[in-house]
């Protein structure tokens, strides 16, 4: 496979046969060479304006140079972080390249006979290095006769993403936010800790509406009286509920296991949102990695070629030094991307109840969905399904029916017995009958009356706290979404598309020799850093509408 790049109002092709034709030999390689070691100086710091090539093996043993790659095909992966390609353009920008290709027109040129030593059964046709990416072609086609290995696409020339693979390639799975989401809802221990709690609570709405059991009792009386064994009965007697208390308290119970039911929904919202947050988080340090390592590759090359342009007194040793601190500059940061990445990861496991995730990549579009929403839906949405809300409501019903209880418990429970026995000096037979009840005289249950009166009134009080205490947060929330859509939205639309043109003017007016080394890097930095905002406001964005999809259960209330 041959990689050739192109450029606007340039163009070229790089083809090589390896039998049956004739070598075209040409003397100028020594200028030439100079010339592509100054103009791969700008394709390694260009980052090649995000073009490539794909070349095609034919039947016929020749290597033909394919269109302009601007989108990858399905099923591509990145071969940096084996994130799918779907996951890529979530920023709204075209998949970091730095310049937007447009299809050229392919031309041959006569290749030099220095690059080309071999015999007149082969022939080379390569691009003349008349412009950045010619010369990266012609430095393509001799390290490929160099070391007469397969061609590959050329390195100086991969875009920010990471290059497309094959078509046929096996594309590896990666971990979505739904996957993640379903691993935390199966797993996290806070839902099972409130899974038990309704439980329990469904257990004691069923025990509360049990009746008591009857009490057989077995008595004897006078032993040993008149030489006799005495007296012996058996009794059975049974405690009757009155005043349909256990109903009443069947329904407190029952009230107090849904509010529990709203409390297990409002735990799975949390975990769901703090796994929302961390994946967001996560996400986007995955492509700051990506980004830096590329950065870090091509800032190598970068020092490379400029030591070439100082041992061939064209640039100042000022400019090797430059050089060499951005190299140093981009390895910092490419490790701090990986150690932050890690923490991220690490993140997202424990917000998911997991030890540790899965290897794959992350994969989602993290800047979907981010619309503006009015505040009046969003406000009338969370006041209608908030289990915040459905559980102070529970414990309101809970706290009435426990007034009702309060009540009905000054209605005395009434107990019945019955027996039978046997005196053993006569032996007759002898039954027994016996009723009794409680006399509320001084305890009429005044107490606990009182109380559940009480828990009304607080209850009550606790919806209306808690409907404040939505709107605030809600307001706090979308306020910081509101702030980070306008920044995202900004620097996609406006700062972004600028600064992309500010680079390609610089590009070219460096390769015209208008403008510096130095120059055109700090243009360079400025995009790069432009780019690394648009995924750091589209993350803040996320973050904020994960708290507001989540009823915001995860903010103090």
């Amino acid at each position: 496979m041959q990689a050739s790049c192109w450029t606007d109002g340039m163009i070229g092709l790089v083809a090589i046969f390896k039998e049956g034709v004739i070598v075209q030999k040409h003397s100028e390689l020594g200028g030439r060479t100079r010339i592509a070691k100054r103009l791969l100086l700008l394709a390694a710091l260009g980052i090649s304006g995000g073009c490539q090539t794909l070349g095609e093996n034919r039947s016929d043993r020749s290597i033909v140079a394919s269109e302009s790659i601007v989108k990858p095909p399905a099923g591509s992966e990145d071969p940096v972080s084996s994130i799918p390609r779907a996951g890529i353009e979530q920023v709204g920008f075209d998949e970091y390249s730095l310049t937007r290709e447009t299809e050229r027109e392919a031309v041959a040129v006569k290749a030099p006979v220095e690059l080309n030593p071999i015999s007149d059964n082969d022939l080379t046709l390569v691009v003349e290095p008349q412009t950045l990416r010619d010369a990266m072609a012609l430095e393509a086609s001799v390290n490929e006769l160099e070391s007469s290995q397969s061609l590959t696409q050329n390195e100086f020339s991969a875009p920010l993403s990471a290059a497309s693979t094959p078509a046929d390639s096996v594309q590896q799975t990666g971990l979505t936010l739904s996957s993640v989401e379903a691993m935390a809802l199966g797993s996290h221990p806070a839902i099972a800790e409130a899974r038990a709690r309704v439980a329990f609570s469904t257990g004691q709405a069923v025990q509360a509406g049990l009746p008591f059991n009857p009490v057989l009792q077995y008595q004897s009386d006078e032993i040993g009286n008149e030489s006799s064994s005495g007296m012996h009965s058996v009794q059975l007697s049974q405690q009757f509920v009155t005043a349909n208390k256990l109903e009443i308290a069947q329904q407190v119970q029952a009230h107090e296991a849904e509010r529990r039911r709203s409390q297990l929904r409002m735990a799975e919202l949390r975990v769901l949102t703090n796994v929302r947050s961390a994946f967001a988080a996560a996400i986007v340090a995955q492509r700051r990695a990506q980004i830096a390592n590329q950065i870090v590759d091509l800032a190598e090359k970068s020092l490379n070629s400029v030591q070439d342009l100082l041992d061939a007194q064209e640039v100042s040793r000022v400019v090797w030094l430059q050089a060499t601190v951005e190299a140093e500059q981009a390895r910092i940061t490419a490790e701090n991307a990986a150690t932050q990445l890690r923490a991220n990861r690490g993140v997202l496991a424990a917000a998911a109840g997991l030890q540790t995730l899965p290897p794959d990549a992350l994969v989602g579009d993290i800047g979907e969905g981010l619309v503006a929403t009015p505040w009046e839906t969003l406000l009338a949405e969370i006041t209608a399904t908030s289990p915040e809300i459905t559980a102070a409501g529970s414990a309101l019903e809970r706290a009435r029916w426990s007034l009702r209880l309060a009540c009905a418990q000054v209605t005395p429970n009434i107990t019945g017995q019955i027996g039978v026995g046997v005196d053993a000096s006569t032996d007759d037979t002898f039954a027994s009958v016996g009723v009794s009840v409680p006399l509320p005289l001084w305890n009429r249950n005044q107490g606990n009356i009182r109380s559940a009166r009480a828990s009304i009134a607080e209850a009550s009080a606790a919806i209306d706290r808690t409907r404040l205490s939505l709107e605030g947060r809600l307001a706090s929330a979308a306020g910081r979404y509101q702030v980070a859509l306008e920044r995202y939205r900004r620097l996609n639309e406006n700062v972004l598309p600028t600064s992309e043109e500010t680079y390609q003017l610089s590009q070219r007016a460096f390769e015209a020799g208008e403008t510096d080394y130095i120059q055109l890097l700090t243009i360079q930095r400025t995009l790069f850093n432009t780019r690394l905002s648009v995924l750091e406001a589209a993350a803040e964005a996320r973050q904020a509408a994960a708290e507001i999809e989540g009823l915001l259960v995860t903010l103090d209330g």
